[in-house]
Formats: C-alpha cells, structure tokens, sequence
C-alpha cells in the first residue's frame, strides 16, 4: 500500500508511515499519491529563511579607503546591528541577505585598511549610533604656535647694493683726476694742470671714505632688518651727498677765478678747461648717496618706538642746528651775505661753491633734528650718520693736520685758514655728546621693555 501523504510504498498493516511518520490508519487498499499543500505550509515555507551556510558567496576584493572620513567603516557591533536592522522580504530574500553579507564583508576589509594607515577615534552620537572619525593628517599646531618659525638671518637689499656700488665710485674719485686747466701762454693768478682730490682738500679723500664706510655698515645692518642700521646709511648717504656737492664746489672754485681773470685780463690767450673723469665720479657718489637714503626710507616705521626722553631729542636737535650754523658766523669784515655771493667784484665765486656749502650744512641740520625728533631706532642712525663726515673734517681742520685740510663748508666767510668756529666746535661736541646719551636711554629702555 501507498502513505496517502507522501506517496511512499509502505508494507501492508503497517501503522505509521517510515518516511514521513503520518498515520496510516484506515488506510487498506494502494491509492496513488495526492501532493496535497495547505495554505498555511505554503506561506511558512516561502517566507522560512535560508540557512547563512546555503546562500550563495562572492569573492570580495578590497577596495581603497575612501578620503573623505565621513565614509570610514563602522566599528564591529554597528555591523551587527546593521545585519539584525535589514528588513527581509519574502520573495527576494536570499538576494537581500547575501547583498547585507557582501556589504559587511567590503567594510570589514575597509575597516582593516583604515585601521592599518590611521589611528581611530569612536564616538557616540546622541542617538547612540557608533560613528568614528579619522584624526587630522598633521597635529603638530600647538607645537607651530610655540615654536614660531626662524627667519631668515641676512636678505641681500637695495639698499646694500647701493651703498657698495657708492663706496667702489669713491675709490676710484681718490685716484682720478678731477679737472684740468691750460692756458697758451702763463697768466698771473691763474693755476693751471691737473687737480685731483689731494690738491683740493687734504683730508677730502679720508672723509669720503668714512662717510662710504659708515654707509657699507649701514646698508649691511639693515640686510639683517636692523632699522638703525637703514638710519646709518641714509644719513650717511646725506653726508656724502653734501660732501660731494662741496667738493665739486671746491673743483669750480679755481676755474671760475681762471675765467674771471681771462675776461678782465688786457694779454691775448686762450683757457682750455676739462672736467675729467673724478669730476663725474664725485658726482655720481653724491648721486648713489641720495638713493640710498630714498632707499632707507622703508625702514622709517619699521622697529618699537623708542621711549626716548623728550628733552634729549629737543636738546639733541638744537645741538645739530647749533653745529649746522657754525661755519655759516662771518669772521673779519665778512657779512653774513658773503655766504650767497662773492665779497669780490672782481672774481665772480661760481654758484656751485655756495649752494655746496649751504647743502652740506643744511643736511647735517635736516638729518639731525628729523633723526632725533622723530623717536626711533632709524632717526638715531639717521643722525649719526648724518654726522659722520662732518666730524672728521671737523677734528681734522681743528688739529690742523695735513698741508691743507678743509673744514665743514671749506671755511668761514672772511676766514683766512680753515680751523673751525668757536660755534662750530661748541655744536659739533653738544651733537656727539646728545647721541652717546640718545643711545644710551634708548638701549636702558629697550631692554626695560623687553623685560616685561
């Protein structure tokens, strides 16, 4: 006979059936078998889920972890709950089951990848979701912030190279020859051939070179960002501007005697007169000095305000004025107006011996009382370095040395040598002396400052 539930052959009075267990009581006659489906099984087993073990597999290969740490991996149990969450419909759900698989495979192996390059941070939002963020590429901020990076210990400036193209000029103005004068035949008064520096002032030479010197250290100071240094080599770049304007009025001084003489002299002859190469070079030395104190000007701000007395830098500005006006007192029967023009009918003084006497003087007293008025490391260089020509022909006219040393602005109007004015003297050590002072204060509070 047939189990009326599966269709298996069973033994005659057999009770039960041995495949599937139903009952086969009643049953006494072979019937074929009926499939029979209730509705009940049928929905039990279609929505039954398969075992993990039956669902099919797929070779995953890891991929690269994503840049942006919002995508990083979940941590271990938001994979579980991810995996429990997944909602299974009845139909497709072996494809829903292994899609869930296969995603928790491929964040396993992000995971690993992103635990493997960077260190990971969990964190609990409010809702209790488990998120992690990956830490910043660099956290070295704190250390930046404390630690402010070095600068750069010497930057080659303008400045700087001006000042050494300005001292190679003044070199080379020490050899040169500066004018030159020919007559056909001898004329009393006039001296003919070749001038150089030492033919116009003994000390000429020695004074430029300090003032290009000062201007060299200045300029180099300034390259290490040193405001006091820019201050150095524009006012010392004023000072060799007056000095050449000077000089070259010293170099017109025999010319326009010899021009003079030429016109009011009743004998027939020409005057051949060369400006050579030093004239030029003298020039352009004043030329490079004015640039470099255009050039010093953008350090002008530059470096703390310096908390000088105010006395001191009034006292220290009128001291430079004081020094400026000196060799301006008329001597003799000189006038003040001897200053301006020539005391002589006769010999017609050329303009550029004035106006270069009065340019000398008038910038020692500009860079002076701008350097001390204006309270900072750049205006006491400023008015050092204005200064720094004038006192070596200061010193050198007073103490007389060489065969014939020129002093600040030549000489006094009615003055028969070079030795400097009473005033002159008084000013020029009330000026050393006020900047010895200035320096002094503004280093004591300086370094009070710093202290704090």
């Amino acid at each position: 006979m047939v189990c009326p539930e599966c269709g298996v052959e069973v033994p005659k009075n057999q009770r039960f059936c041995h495949d599937c267990g139903a009952s086969l009581k009643g049953v006494t006659e072979p019937t074929e078998p009926v499939a029979t489906t209730s509705s009940e099984d049928s929905e039990s087993e279609d929505s039954e889920l398969p075992k993990l073990g039956d669902l099919p597999t797929a070779e995953i290969t890891p991929r690269e972890p994503l840049p942006d740490p919002a995508w990083a991996a979940p941590h271990a149990q938001g994979q579980t709950d991810l995996i429990d969450s997944v909602e299974i419909a009845p139909e497709p759900a072996e494809i829903v089951v292994a899609t869930s698989a296969i995603a928790a495979t491929e964040d396993d192996a992000d995971a690993s990848a992103d635990a493997d390059a960077t260190e990971q941070i969990e964190t609990t939002d409010s809702y209790g979701t488990s998120t992690e963020e990956m830490p910043a590429l660099f956290d070295g901020q704190d250390d930046l912030a404390e630690y402010a990076p070095a600068r750069e210990p010497f930057k080659l400036k303008l400045i700087f190279l001006l000042a050494f193209f300005g001292a190679i000029a003044m070199l080379m103005s020490v050899a040169a020859d500066i004018t030159d004068i020919r007559t056909t035949r001898p004329a009393a008064g006039i001296t003919t051939g070749v001038s150089t520096l030492d033919d116009l002032g003994t000390n000429l030479a020695l004074a430029g070179f300090i003032g290009a010197a000062a201007m060299v250290i200045g300029g180099l100071l300034a390259c290490f960002d040193f405001p006091s240094g820019a201050g150095l080599a524009g006012g010392a770049g004023l000072g060799l501007f007056g000095w050449a304007a000077m000089t070259i009025g010293l170099a017109e001084f025999p010319i326009a005697v010899a021009e003079s003489i030429t016109r009011t002299s009743s004998e027939s002859f020409t005057l051949t007169i060369t400006r050579d190469l030093g004239w030029w070079l003298i020039a352009s030395v004043g030329i490079v000095g004015a640039l470099v104190f255009l050039a010093s000007l953008r350090s002008l701000n530059a470096g703390a305000r310096v908390a000088l007395n105010p006395w001191v830098a009034a006292v220290g500005a009128v001291t430079m004025v004081v020094l400026a006006f000196g060799p301006l007192v008329p001597v003799g029967q000189a006038s003040f107006a001897d200053n301006f023009s020539s005391p002589n009918v006769n010999i017609d003084l050329p303009t550029a011996y004035f106006a270069g006497r009065l340019a000398q003087v008038g910038l020692i007293a500009a860079t002076g009382v701008v350097g001390f008025l204006i309270v900072r490391p750049y205006g006491l260089g400023l008015a050092a370095g204005g200064v720094s020509v004038a006192v070596w022909l200061w010193a050198s006219s007073l103490g007389e040395f060489g065969s014939r040393p020129v002093g600040i602005a030549d000489r006094n109007p009615g003055a028969l040598n070079t030795i400097p004015h009473g005033v002159t003297t008084v000013g020029m050590a009330l000026s050393i002396l006020l900047l010895i002072i200035a320096v002094v204060v503004a280093t004591i509070q300086r370094q009070r400052f710093d202290s704090y």
